[in-house]
């Protein structure tokens, strides 16, 4: 019997091994490579990709943004003749260098070879000494805080069973259901153009955005274009938001523009089927959100120097021929204008939910603290700005890109609605999605937990829009990327939410 219990105990602990070990990983963010010579630059997001694929794995793990680092790892290629050298760095978040080491080899067929060893160096030697370094301050840090009293727990809504024939929703909790529609939706035919932003103006008229070209349309047995504007060379579209009707009973449609580094926004009414500019070169972002399931109201958002959002998050209106701002929300760790949503739980408590830089959900509490983060990536966009990075010295580069993250809707029955793209090739910057499904999630007391998702769509998820009074997801799917062999394609997908 004590040899049994002896036994027990051994495998309990080998059991427990591996789980303190995964849960002590750490994470890493590699950079874009420099290249010499400039005509192998080709190599820069290649041999990011490359090096960061193999150092994953045994305690170290490979996150999509440096801000939510350990490690901050960068690269250099040198090639002399047929020789090339792979150098790189690893460095704590705080600056501090953990490693150095360089890798050695001849010709293109020892480029992946090399790639493998010298990350099979980085990973040994930050995983030895990243601990080691990170211990002083362990002890200099202050005592944990206390736990956050629990949550009201949300009874579980009632189990309804479809009736016969019909396509209704089954609410199951902390069941996975995917909807079994044969045609998911009614689909718009192409629209030329790979736009990246969408925005209701109306039961049917739609706002459509890409780089310097705003799209008004109309879908009725298919799509009619009704005015077109062509915005100055040096602009760039990032976002459109609507409000319809305002407090004046207008329809106002406002269009998030960068004139370089910085917003430069614009504002417009529609009249008799035309956008009108109202008003132009305003220094904010915006977005209109449902919090808390409610009207939706405009919010937004200003840019810093070098902060890509800087400051609080504002409630605004148009009035008086301006745009005007009132009450401020303070947004926690990892929010910011484009990423948030509220809701709340059947006491009254509030929370706050946004999606993290790499693309995890996470659901804070009304005092800004961290409550829970999902274990698997939502969201995903292939929108993006670059700015000038000031921690050059850390990333290696230049730039920083910037991704607008999708949004989070909250419904009246406290759904939380989530798209959730996928790929063949996403790895930090460079991004290529190819399928997608809308997730609902909804909070239980203590996590969110999933309600139901769409069918799997072989398309990108640009953007998309909810409509509650019809209770319908407008959906803007990329059907062909615009290049260099035509403009691309996209389609509008409506379906309901429930």
């Amino acid at each position: 019997m004590k040899r049994f219990s002896l036994v027990a105990l051994l495998l309990l602990g080998s059991l427990l091994v591996p789980l303190a070990a995964s849960a002590a990983e750490i994470r890493a963010f590699v950079t874009d490579f420099t290249v010499s010579p400039a005509e192998a630059s080709e190599l820069k997001v290649t041999l990011k990709r490359l090096l960061a694929s193999r150092l994953a794995g045994e305690g170290v793990s490979i996150v999509d943004a440096a801000s939510e680092a350990d490690v901050i790892v960068s690269g250099s290629y040198t090639q002399l003749g047929k020789v090339f050298s792979l150098d790189a760095v690893a460095r704590t978040a705080a600056g501090k260098q953990i490693t150095a080491t360089f890798e050695q080899g001849e010709g293109m067929d020892g480029l992946i070879p090399a790639v493998g060893t010298l990350s099979s160096k980085l990973r040994g030697d930050i995983v030895k000494r990243y601990q080691a370094l990170q211990a002083p301050a362990r002890e200099l840090a202050s005592p944990a805080p206390t736990a956050p009293a629990p949550a009201a727990i949300i009874p579980a809504p009632v189990v309804k069973a479809p009736a016969p024939g019909s396509t209704e929703i089954e609410r199951t909790p902390a069941t996975e259901i995917v909807r079994k529609e044969a045609t998911p939706g009614a689909v718009s035919q192409r629209i030329d153009g790979s736009f990246s932003c969408i925005a209701a103006l109306g039961a049917s008229e739609y706002l459509l955005g890409e780089g310097k070209t705003l799209r008004l349309y109309r879908q009725g047995t298919k799509v009619t274009l009704l005015d077109e504007k062509k915005l100055h060379p040096r602009l760039k579209i990032m976002g459109v938001d609507s409000l319809y009707p305002d407090q004046e009973g207008r329809t106002l449609a406002f269009v998030t523009i960068l004139d370089g580094e910085l917003p430069s926004s614009k504002i417009y009414v529609l009249e008799k089927d035309k956008l009108k500019l109202v008003q132009e070169n305003l220094p904010y972002l915006f977005r209109s959100i449902a919090v808390n399931g409610g009207a939706k109201k405009l919010f937004v958002q200003q840019m810093g120097n070098t902060d890509d959002f800087y400051g609080d998050v504002y409630e605004a209106s148009y009035q008086a021929g301006k745009l005007q701002l009132g009450k401020a929300l303070k947004m926690p760790r990892f929010a910011n204008i484009f990423n948030f949503n509220t809701f709340r739980d059947q006491a009254g408590n509030g929370y706050l939910t946004a999606f993290s830089e790499s693309g995890y959900l996470i659901v804070y509490n009304d005092q800004g603290e961290e409550l829970w983060r999902s274990e698997e990536k939502f969201g995903g966009s292939e929108t993006y700005f670059q700015r000038r990075d000031a921690d050059e010295r850390l990333t290696g580069s230049p730039f920083r890109t910037r991704f607008i993250d999708q949004r989070i809707t909250v419904t009246g029955n406290g759904e939380i609605l989530v798209p959730q793209n996928s790929g063949f090739f996403v790895i930090g910057n460079s991004r290529t999605y190819s399928k997608y499904s809308v997730v609902a999630l909804a909070w239980n007391g203590s996590s969110l937990e999933e309600r139901w998702r769409t069918k799997q769509n072989q398309h990108y998820l640009a953007d998309y829009v909810y409509n509650p009074g019809s209770k319908e997801l407008v959906l803007l799917e990329i059907v062909q990327r615009g290049g260099i062999t035509g403009k691309g394609g996209s389609t509008i997908r409506v379906m309901r939410a429930e």
